[in-house]
């Protein structure tokens, strides 16, 4: 069995919200931290993927930086993940989702079989959520291919690969959908931790 990392996705420059979404706080955390405890008790250890140059929003935990040019989205933290960690597979968890927790991710863990190269939430409505998701060190060539030739888009490289869609019937008692909210907009978490209180 592979070692495994985990990589908390908060390198996004988030427009819309005026402010980075990992610094956000959520419950007496920030997204970024919040995001790092949820995998801490499935990995090895855990980095959090920043910008080029950008500050640490969960400063227990190392950064890993994008290689330059800058802004080229999560496919760039992949990539700065798996050239960070040796050998290791990547446990992926963007910040703007909130809502996942460990036991989430544990069950994604436990979808996978040995032929898989990426095994990832697939909700209700088949919405795939590659960012929420085991990476395979398998993938890592491909990813870095595709930022090389200036592909920067996660969901068009899944064709490329072996990928395992875990669906509602592997999360009974899950408001799947809920669950899986990602933030995008502000006052969307003011939101829901008003419904969450």
């Amino acid at each position: 069995m592979s070692q495994r990392v985990g990589l908390v996705l908060a390198g996004g420059r988030s427009r819309r919200l005026g402010k980075a979404k990992g610094e956000l706080p959520y419950k007496g955390q920030n997204l970024a931290e919040r995001a790092a405890h949820a995998l801490w008790p499935l990995c090895s250890s855990v980095l959090i993927s920043v910008g080029r140059g950008a500050g640490n929003p969960a400063p227990a935990f190392a950064t890993v930086e994008d290689q330059p040019p800058s802004g080229r989205g999560p496919l760039a933290g992949i990539d700065a993940g798996f050239r960070a960690t040796g050998d290791a597979d990547l446990l992926l968890l963007a910040c703007d989702y909130p809502l996942v927790e460990s036991g989430l991710m544990r069950r994604i863990i436990e979808a996978q079989e040995p032929e898989d190269d990426i095994v990832m939430v697939s909700d209700r409505g088949g919405r795939d959520h590659p960012l929420v998701a085991l990476w395979r060190r398998r993938t890592a060539a491909t990813v870095a291919a595709a930022l090389a030739a200036g592909h920067l888009k996660v969901r068009a490289l899944l064709a490329d690969f072996e990928v395992r869609r875990v669906g509602p019937e592997r999360f009974p008692g899950v408001d799947l959908e809920r669950t899986m909210f990602n933030l995008n907009w502000p006052g969307e978490l003011e939101a829901i931790g008003a419904v969450n209180e």
